[in-house]
């Protein structure tokens, strides 16, 4: 048993198991999870008791009590075994902190993680832009091509792989990294437009649009000569131009961010007489920022009116209860039937209550708090992509979400932590 120790000592196995969820996250659910299921069996074999005090700190302490918050919640509900349901997704929760707090977590050992999760999104957007030109020679539409679609392959939403490619391209931007090929910033290069090119496909407003704004802050902050800032700020307005005038990125743009006056003045009511009804054409034209506005409202609307908001709907009879409100509306069914409300902070909200909002909007400040203290960017322009997703996604409700946000906040917190230790012990 020694010797197997000194060997997986040796070639940190550990740090290899961490590359390698890193390295699944842009590719199939089945293959993710397997990643995952090795490393925790790795880690409950090599465990160190030492390690366990690591569970006393904020980074661990939430998603270990959130998936216990999931669990009462849960039992709390009248379909129990319905919110029960959601544990086998929701044990992503523990496994992952039990994986990461079992690790030494250094600078060196995230950027190692990042290129391997960088060279796998690269290499996942390769195949699907192969895959988009077998569909071409096939005479596919546009609409072939582009967002549920360009992912399909890997039964992936497009705005969960766009966060994907978001964060491999800063990474390839931002750090200083010697790739395995000679030519390294030829490499580099290819790397990035084969990721603008994914980036595009997917056609999420809310992704393009944080990264579009965040590169400008970044440019202009990071680059201190006059020369290279024109020159930067020029490929960027370029590159800007040219992406948000290609049609089908437009015709997202404008049509999804549409808002009308009457769905400005929509307001939900207990009062059948004056209930809003949506018709058939209302509901075929209503925009993405629209529908997120309608369904946010009659949830949190109904919520305080039924006297649920300090313990939400609870797990289990969330969607029954939406399904309902969504109903008398005529939103449904085969409309908006089993829909969440698309926003992660009112979904927390409606399903858990006001507590459980404000604890996760405190993980959420905790996590901000500890990467503008070491003036992380990297780490910075994660949480804002993260946090301003959230705004019209509910992402922690699918494994790819979860295994995304949890694995790297995680990761990044631990890094912080056992900096700190060392400086304590020093």
């Amino acid at each position: 048993m020694d010797f197997i120790k000194n060997i997986i000592s040796k070639y940190d196995v550990a740090t290899v198991l961490l590359c390698l969820i890193a390295a699944t996250i842009p590719f199939k659910i089945n293959i993710g999870n397997l990643a995952i299921i090795i490393a925790s069996v790795y880690t409950v074999f090599f465990f160190r008791k030492e390690n366990l005090k690591k569970l006393k700190s904020f980074s661990a302490i939430f998603p270990i009590a959130f998936f216990l918050i999931v669990v009462i919640s849960s039992f709390l509900s009248n379909k129990y075994m319905q919110g029960l349901k959601r544990l086998n997704l929701e044990i992503l929760l523990i496994l992952l902190v039990f994986i990461l707090v079992n690790n030494k977590i250094t600078k060196t050992k995230i950027t190692k993680i990042l290129i391997w999760f960088t060279y796998a999104t690269v290499l996942s957007v390769s195949v699907l832009l192969i895959h988009n030109v077998i569909k071409i020679a096939q005479h596919k539409e546009i609409g072939d091509l582009i967002f549920h679609n360009f992912t399909l392959l890997y039964d992936y939403h497009p705005i969960y792989y766009s966060l994907n490619i978001s964060i491999a391209l800063f990474f390839i931007i931002h750090t200083k990294t010697k790739w395995f090929f000679k030519k390294n910033e030829v490499v580099k290069i290819c790397f990035i437009i084969l990721l603008l090119l994914g980036l595009i496909l997917c056609v999420s407003k809310a992704i393009l649009f944080v990264n579009g704004v965040f590169y400008l802050f970044y440019f202009a902050l990071k680059i201190k000569q006059l020369k290279k800032r024109i020159a930067y700020f020029s490929i960027l307005a370029i590159v800007s131009i040219a992406v948000f005038n290609i049609n089908f990125i437009k015709e997202r743009f404008t049509d999804g961010l549409r808002f009308s006056p009457e769905i400005a003045n929509f307001k939900p009511t207990n009062d059948f007489s004056n209930k809003k009804i949506f018709t058939y054409q209302e509901k075929t034209e209503i925009s993405d920022l629209e529908l997120r506005y309608v369904l946010s409202s009659i949830g949190i609307y109904h919520l305080v009116k039924d006297g649920k908001l300090l313990l939400g709907y609870k797990q289990g009879d969330t969607k029954d209860y939406l399904n309902y409100y969504f109903f008398s509306y005529n939103l449904g069914p085969n409309w908006f039937e089993d829909f969440n409300l698309h926003n992660q902070y009112t979904h927390m909200l409606v399903t858990y209550g006001v507590f459980v909002l404000i604890f996760f909007l405190s993980y959420l400040f905790f996590s901000f708090y500890v990467a503008i203290q070491h003036k992380d960017i990297l780490y910075i322009f994660f949480l804002i992509l993260v946090c301003f997703g959230f705004l019209f996604e509910v992402n922690l409700v699918r494994s790819k979400g979860i295994v995304f946000f949890y694995f790297f906040n995680t990761l990044f917190l631990q890094n912080y932590l056992n900096f700190e230790d060392s400086n304590n012990r020093n």
